[in-house]
């Protein structure tokens, strides 16, 4: 009986004019997701191709300027602009970056790929910093988010699944075809599960689809990571067909279950999300960027006052590094650069700090608090399984400052012993290494096992539900 039922309702589904209609919404609006979402991948691979080009046009650059100065058809600027000098062309005239390559995945979860930089400029004098991106972007955008997959997936894949299941019982009862069909040799829980058996696989083949005519479109090696995406976006469904369930067992009308299933996917996708945002930010705010900036002038202002003290401190500790007959000027510039930009460094330490763990806080906060809203642990789980979410960029800024450091160690000794530069290509380039498959698999595990573990939550509290109701009839 339970296999006639499900012929049924298959049947029933393809004569329900409702049904087309949420579905062709549900393919066109993920179409339209892939194709807005695969215009901002390409937008990132141009970054990095834009940027590779503009370091090469730097290098060819400096070695023709230094080439006229040399041959003396143009004579030699002032040492800041000069090539030959080496933190003369790696703070001022080289353009040196940093990047972060879009993953394949991209296209389906833009996620925070918009929000932190893909390319840092890199120079020994400077920092690196999060703070300063490459591609500069509408704030209106960036705060509402782009429509990709994972914002179809998150916010208009539960509207879906409510309006195909909202009426399951309900409705039954209302057009008084319920007791008609449990007087049949068929239980009250075989009924559901053969009404609501069919949304659930014609919303996982949706998926399911999904994820097969996009992974015949990148290479085998993003394959690990479309895996967990698919596995992600399932068991989201999982929870919301289970909730779903567990209030369409109930008693009452459609138009109640349909409010009672909306007022849920607007508490559960808006309201509790924007609640952990303001929560975060009251518990562990982050200092104002005007105290960072005020720091830092304090610190130039300071270090230039003790300069001198900094550079005679300097050649006491490198007594072979000091010019000879103590002379300063242009050539000794470098020297005093270098020492000026430690004791900046070295004061502005503190204040860095503070804000790192400020922010270190907020992600903790946020990690610990997701977990009261699907919507916002699904929405995390799938950029970190899509490879745009906040831990992949701290894994490429992390590279970006071992970088820097190997830059310094590249320019500043041949600023000490103040050579002439001529090692344009020569420059160590960046290499971006993926973190391992298995830390990616670990953080997005307890998200997917949370959510299995509330939709067998709800599964149960539906099965004890139609139990009752089946003892009471």
């Amino acid at each position: 009986m339970f296999t006639t039922v499900l012929r049924w309702e298959l049947r029933a589904l393809r004569r329900d004019p409702a049904f087309w209609a949420a579905l062709i919404f549900g393919v066109i609006a993920l179409s339209f997701a892939l194709f807005n979402g695969e215009r901002w991948r390409s937008h990132l691979d141009g970054i990095g191709a834009a940027v590779a080009k503009r370091d090469a046009a730097a290098r060819i650059e400096a070695r023709a300027l230094a080439t006229r100065i040399d041959s003396r058809q143009q004579p030699a600027p002032f040492f800041q602009r000069d090539p030959r000098n080496p933190l003369a062309y790696a703070n001022n005239l080289m353009a040196h970056y940093a990047v972060l390559p879009a993953t394949p995945l991209a296209a389906i979860t833009i996620g925070q790929s918009d929000l932190l930089p893909s390319a840092l400029p890199l120079a020994p004098a400077r920092l690196p910093s999060l703070a300063g991106g490459s591609e500069p972007e509408n704030p209106h955008r960036l705060l509402i988010g782009r429509f990709d997959a994972a914002f179809a997936i998150v916010f208009l894949l539960p509207l879906l699944i409510i309006a195909l299941t909202y009426a399951l019982l309900a409705g039954e009862r209302e057009r008084g075809t319920l007791a008609l069909l449990l007087a049949q040799p068929l239980t009250l829980q075989a009924l559901f599960t053969g009404k609501l058996l069919p949304r659930i696989l014609l919303v996982s083949g949706l998926l399911l689809s999904l994820v097969v005519l996009f992974g015949a479109t990148v290479p085998i090696s993003a394959w690990p990571r479309l895996a967990l995406w698919l596995a992600v976006a399932l068991a989201y469904a999982a929870f919301w067909f289970a909730l779903s369930a567990a209030v369409v067992v109930r008693r009452g009308g459609t138009a109640t279950h349909a409010v009672t299933l909306a007022a849920a996917w607007l508490a559960l996708t808006l309201l509790v999300p924007s609640g952990i945002n303001l929560a975060v930010k009251t518990m562990a705010p982050v200092p104002s960027r005007v105290e960072l900036i005020l720091a830092l002038r304090s610190a130039t202002d300071e270090a230039t006052a003790e300069r001198s003290k900094l550079l005679a401190a300097f050649y006491e500790d490198h007594p072979e590094l000091a010019p000879p007959g103590g002379a300063t000027g242009g050539a000794d510039f470098a020297t005093l650069q270098l020492v000026t930009n430690q004791k900046v460094e070295r004061d502005l330490a503190p204040v860095l700090a503070h804000f790192a763990d400020q922010l270190a806080r907020q992600q903790s906060l946020v990690e610990r608090l997701q977990y009261l809203s699907p919507a916002l642990l699904a929405q995390s789980a799938l950029a970190d399984a899509a490879g745009t979410g906040s831990a992949r960029h701290s894994w490429f800024f992390k590279q970006a400052i071992a970088h820097h450091a190997e830059l310094r160690a590249f320019f500043e000794p041949r600023a000490l012993r103040k050579e002439k530069f001529a090692a344009w290509d020569d420059v160590p380039a960046f290499r971006f290494t993926e973190e391992p498959m298995g830390a990616v698999a670990a953080r997005v595990a307890p998200t997917i096992g949370a959510l299995l573990f509330a939709s067998l939550a709800f599964g149960l509290l539906s099965w004890l539900a139609l139990r009752r109701e089946t003892a009471v009839t």
